[in-house]
């Protein structure tokens, strides 16, 4: 492998601007429930509907559907990729994606400190 000293050659290979946006959509989501979700999937491990919507009910009426959709949401307003979901007997699980959970903490370490 070939060494690199080009300070711009590193940068061209590794800087992703759109790191930043994507930092900046996580920020700019203003509902608590949504916040609480990406909140409690930061650990990078898959968790179940159920699981999910017993935690949000905490914060307001939340049922299968209205997690479904919420999280259809996020992964409208984030990226596509954001969030994987994965169905096993009848029961969908989810979780965010293995590139996008540093990115997401990086955001909530931000988004408390505000």
């Amino acid at each position: 492998m070939e060494k690199i000293d080009d300070l711009s050659k590193i940068e061209e290979i590794y800087y992703k601007p759109n790191y930043t946006m994507l930092l900046n959509r996580i920020q700019r989501i203003k509902d608590v429930r949504k916040n609480r979700l990406i909140e409690i999937m930061l650990d990078g491990n898959w968790h179940s509907e159920n699981e999910l919507v017993r935690f949000a009910k905490r914060f307001g009426y939340i049922g299968i559907v209205t997690l479904s959709t919420m999280m259809t949401s996020l992964k409208k307003k984030i990226d596509t990729n954001f969030l994987i979901k994965k169905s096993k007997n009848d029961t969908n699980y989810y979780k965010i994606s293995d590139n996008y959970v540093g990115l997401a903490r990086a955001a909530f370490a931000d988004y408390k400190s505000l």
